[in-house]
């Protein structure tokens, strides 16, 4: 026992580690199981109300039916009995009955014709009716029972009539009901009444075997399981039509129920059988039906057979399409998932089919797609790194020269100033400036006052090579000298003005820079009076600035518009860069827009 126990713990284990984790951690077996769920639970649901709804109907039906039936079978009985009675009756009016069992003084031949007349009598009534079973003559004058049994006619004297069923006669015009359990029959027994004197002068008693209810019996048992009885109200059965040896339920308790009601039909369920009664021939005779439990839960039993037959059909069924759906919808999902764990392992040249158009189609079509682009990203980074390391080496081997330069040019202004050349040692010192701003390791974001500097010095020697040409104005609100800009912003714009606006610009150059506080923002606008740009090379321009277009490797080591924008964008975010307006003839506006920051982040 202890084995088997083990065992059988091991077995669950076994379960609990395979078959559960297994379909815990598969889309597959989980749509199978989803699918068994939804197809069965509602079916067994509409069996189960199936079920309930035809044995409640059922019931309802039979209940109908023998509650009429049980009502015509009382009336049948108590019909039968008022028959039976009516023979007796017939008798009583019968002029030359009475007579001859009166008269004690006839002489023999009178009393010899009165004995043929009895005897007519009787075998008229018995062959004359059916379902008779003995009829019988008592003449209280002359102790004498004249019968006629199974074709026997007996005469018999009686001496003493106490103890047999002639005793007290009654004096009224009712009849006398008993029953013989033992011959399966019921006997009606009435007085002899002479009319003059109103004295009992015998009896007449009548046996009619209960065969004669078997046609309305036959209408009763309905169901093959039912079974009908006869009882008294001692609850003994009087007729047993099927000779059922064993009763189906105990007649002692059902009679005490039956005595109970106050109605002289109904029915009532027992933990055994349904019980139908009727009660009859003044309560002497209750026609009971029983029908077992078994017989109304046939019905639901049969509804119960054929839904297991659907739903094993359903559940065969649906375990078939389940298993096609899962197969078909988890397939693309799993060569999808095997693709990403391929990825994973860093194979980019994986490959994946689109099986479909829909959901699972696009989601296939949308990881070829990322999968190209990242292939692309990638290329194109490594091509950013070989350019890196290529541009790094390249300024390890320029470093060198921007400190000869700028310690040249601060020789000879050492030199401007040893020969008093006070204008050429300005120059020089601007540019030493310049060269100076554009060497140190500031980062890429410097103070507005650093730039706004460097841009004084680029207009000072500006300034001096077109003498009397240019005129600058340069305005900067108060408060935004130490907020932060990108380093050489400023520049190539400006930059841009004297080589596109100025240079086939005739009469006098204007150039104002503005930079003021907008709200949470810094606006610097940089105006010419240039010769301005061609609307369509202006849309062009702008197109490149919002579709943040990446330029051309031999565009990158070149200062621009676009890349001035591009590098505002990657500083602060794509709300904040450049806008352009211009007019050919008028001049060109550069709107730049960044925010105001006072510290540096990390």
């Amino acid at each position: 026992m202890l084995k088997i126990k083990r065992n059988w713990n091991t077995f669950i284990t076994f379960l609990h580690q395979n078959l559960y984790r297994r379909i815990a951690s598969s889309i597959r077996y989980k749509l199978m199981i989803l699918m068994l769920v939804v197809m069965i639970v509602p079916l067994l649901l509409l069996i189960i109300f199936a079920i309930n709804v035809s044995q409640s109907t059922f019931e309802r039906e039979i209940v109908n039916s023998n509650q009429s039936r049980i009502v015509l079978a009382g009336k049948y009985v108590n019909e039968k009995v008022r028959q039976s009675d009516k023979l007796l009756y017939s008798s009583l009016v019968d002029e030359k009955l009475v007579p001859s069992i009166s008269d004690t003084k006839k002489d023999l031949s009178l009393q010899y014709n009165a004995w043929d007349y009895i005897e007519d009598k009787l075998f008229s009534f018995y062959y004359g009716t059916e379902h008779i079973g003995a009829i019988s003559l008592y003449s209280k004058e002359n102790h004498t029972v004249y019968s006629l049994r199974d074709d026997s006619y007996l005469v018999d004297e009686i001496d003493d009539t106490t103890g047999s069923k002639w005793d007290h006669l009654a004096p009224n015009s009712s009849y006398r009901f008993t029953n013989d359990e033992v011959k399966q029959s019921f006997a009606l027994t009435r007085s002899i009444i002479r009319f003059e004197d109103r004295k009992i002068v015998g009896g007449i008693s009548v046996e009619m075997k209960w065969s004669l209810i078997d046609s309305v019996i036959d209408m009763l048992e309905s169901e093959k399981e039912s079974s009908v009885f006869l009882l008294n109200r001692s609850g003994h059965i009087m007729y047993n039509p099927n000779k059922v040896e064993e009763p189906p339920v105990d007649f002692a308790k059902v009679i005490k129920q039956i005595n109970s009601s106050k109605n002289h039909t109904s029915y009532f369920k027992t933990k055994k059988a349904y019980i139908f009664f009727q009660k009859a021939v003044n309560d002497e005779v209750i026609v009971v039906k029983v029908i077992p439990n078994k017989v109304i839960l046939s019905g639901s039993i049969k509804t119960l057979t054929y839904g297991i037959i659907i739903s094993i059909f359903s559940i065969i069924l649906t375990v078939g399409l389940s298993i096609v759906i899962s197969l078909r919808t988890t397939k693309p999902i799993i060569e999808l998932a095997r693709a990403m764990q391929e990825v994973e392992d860093h194979n980019l040249d994986v490959k994946v089919e689109v099986h479909s158009r829909d959901e699972i189609g696009l989601l296939e079509k949308r990881f070829t797609s990322m999968i190209h682009r990242i292939k692309e990203l990638i290329e194109r980074e490594y091509k950013n790194e070989v350019e890196k390391r290529s541009a790094q080496f390249m300024a390890l081997q320029a470093q060198v020269n921007p400190h000869f330069l700028y310690n040249t040019l601060q020789l000879v202004g050492g030199m401007a100033v040893a020969h008093n050349v006070p204008k050429i040692y300005s120059v020089v010192s601007a540019l030493s400036d310049m060269f100076r701003y554009i060497t140190r390791k500031h980062g890429n974001l410097v103070w507005m006052e650093q730039e706004m500097e460097h841009i004084k010095n680029y207009l000072y020697i500006q300034e001096l090579r077109f003498e009397g040409k240019i005129e600058t104005e340069i305005f900067i609100e108060e408060g935004i000298e130490h907020d932060y800009i990108p380093m050489l912003s400023i520049q190539p714009i400006v930059e841009n003005a004297f080589k596109h606006g100025f240079e086939k610009k005739t009469g006098v150059w204007k150039l104002s820079i503005e930079i003021q506080k907008v709200f949470e923002d810094i606006e610097i606008v940089i105006k010419d009076n240039g010769v301005g740009i061609e609307a369509e090379r202006l849309q062009e321009i702008k197109g490149q600035l919002q579709s943040n277009i990446d330029y051309p490797l031999e565009a990158k080591g070149s200062i621009g518009v676009k890349n001035v924008d591009a590098r505002i964008k990657l500083s602060f975010g794509n709300d904040y860069g450049l806008d352009i307006t211009s007019e050919p003839g008028q001049g060109t506006q550069i709107l730049m827009r960044i925010p105001i920051t006072k510290t540096l982040e990390g």
